[in-house]
């Protein structure tokens, strides 16, 4: 196996939504009428969070609906400042601040702080959810995990997306 040969990339935004495409909910005309005021970005993110809610990019990256039951609401400034885009079924989430649009790591674990930003904003979210689908992808096909350094690799794609989120992602790639 040629362990020089990268095995991970950074896709576009649009070839990671290709296959969601055909699932695609189109806005109703009053809905399209009342964002037309809306900078485009953030029509296209309404259409794509739409579009994904439900749906799972990669392991315990599942995109859903913020209904204001989740447990970072439970703080009054996270939820004042904070939706929820995704969850990972064991009570942490991945929050978009409402002001910026950069992501942050909940966990409902700790006290204090409640969350850890990611550097990221959504477009790159999508990008770092695929990344971790490559990931799943290869640690399900190699026989010794040794051959490649994915976690090497992986990291370098991370840096990619923002040169601190190694270090601030919040899980360990082993």
């Amino acid at each position: 196996m040629d362990t020089d040969k990268p095995v991970f990339h950074i896709r576009s935004v649009q070839e990671i939504l290709a296959p969601f495409a055909n699932m695609q909910v189109s806005l109703s005309r009053h809905m399209r009428n009342k964002l037309s005021t809306v900078p485009l970005d953030i029509i296209r993110l309404v259409d794509v969070l739409q579009m994904l809610a439900g749906q799972e990019l990669a392991a315990e990256r599942v995109f859903e609906d913020d209904k204001g039951d989740n447990l970072y609401r439970e703080d009054e400034h996270l939820k004042n400042n904070y939706v929820q885009i995704a969850a990972n079924g064991q009570g942490d989430a991945l929050l978009m601040n409402r002001m910026d649009g950069i992501f942050s790591f909940f966990d409902h674990n700790l006290t204090q702080p409640k969350v850890t930003a990611l550097f990221i904003d959504f477009w790159q979210f999508l990008q770092l959810a695929d990344l971790i689908h490559q990931y799943e992808e290869w640690v399900d096909q190699i026989k010794i995990f040794e051959e490649i350094d994915l976690p090497r690799q992986l990291e370098s794609c991370l840096r990619m997306l923002h040169p601190d989120l190694p270090e601030h992602y919040p899980f360990a790639f082993v």
